[in-house]
């Protein structure tokens, strides 16, 4: 899923691939540039539902998140709704749609920046 990912999102977006969820954290941790983290949770379930509550419930490391699954049964969807995830995709998926997803994440403008 790492080479589709970097090979369909690398023209658009700069991309740092890791192969587990600790390397994930660490890249939040030491890497000020990363806007959106995109999480398979195929393998490693759990530590990948836990990786995405804790991006999501830190002031921290709150980044938009978006989830990858072959997974299609309702729980999946479900725990993607209490984690807080913005946007769940069930494979097989569209790259374009996954593009478009991110584009509306990443640019859409925020309800913070009218408010000021």
């Amino acid at each position: 899923m790492n080479y589709m990912l970097q090979t369909v999102l690398s023209r658009k977006y700069k991309i740092t691939a890791v192969g587990d969820v600790f390397q994930g954290m660490q890249q939040l941790k030491t890497n000020d540039a990363v806007e959106l983290v995109v999480v398979d949770v195929d393998f490693n379930s759990e530590e990948s539902w836990a990786f995405i509550q804790h991006i999501k419930s830190s002031w921290i490391y709150n980044r938009p998140v978006v989830v990858l699954t072959s997974d299609k049964t309702l729980a999946a969807s479900r725990k993607a709704t209490e984690c807080g995830v913005d946007y769940f995709f069930q494979k097989p998926f569209s790259p374009v749609d996954l593009i478009k997803t991110i584009d509306a994440l990443l640019y859409a403008p925020s309800i913070y920046s009218a408010s000021l």
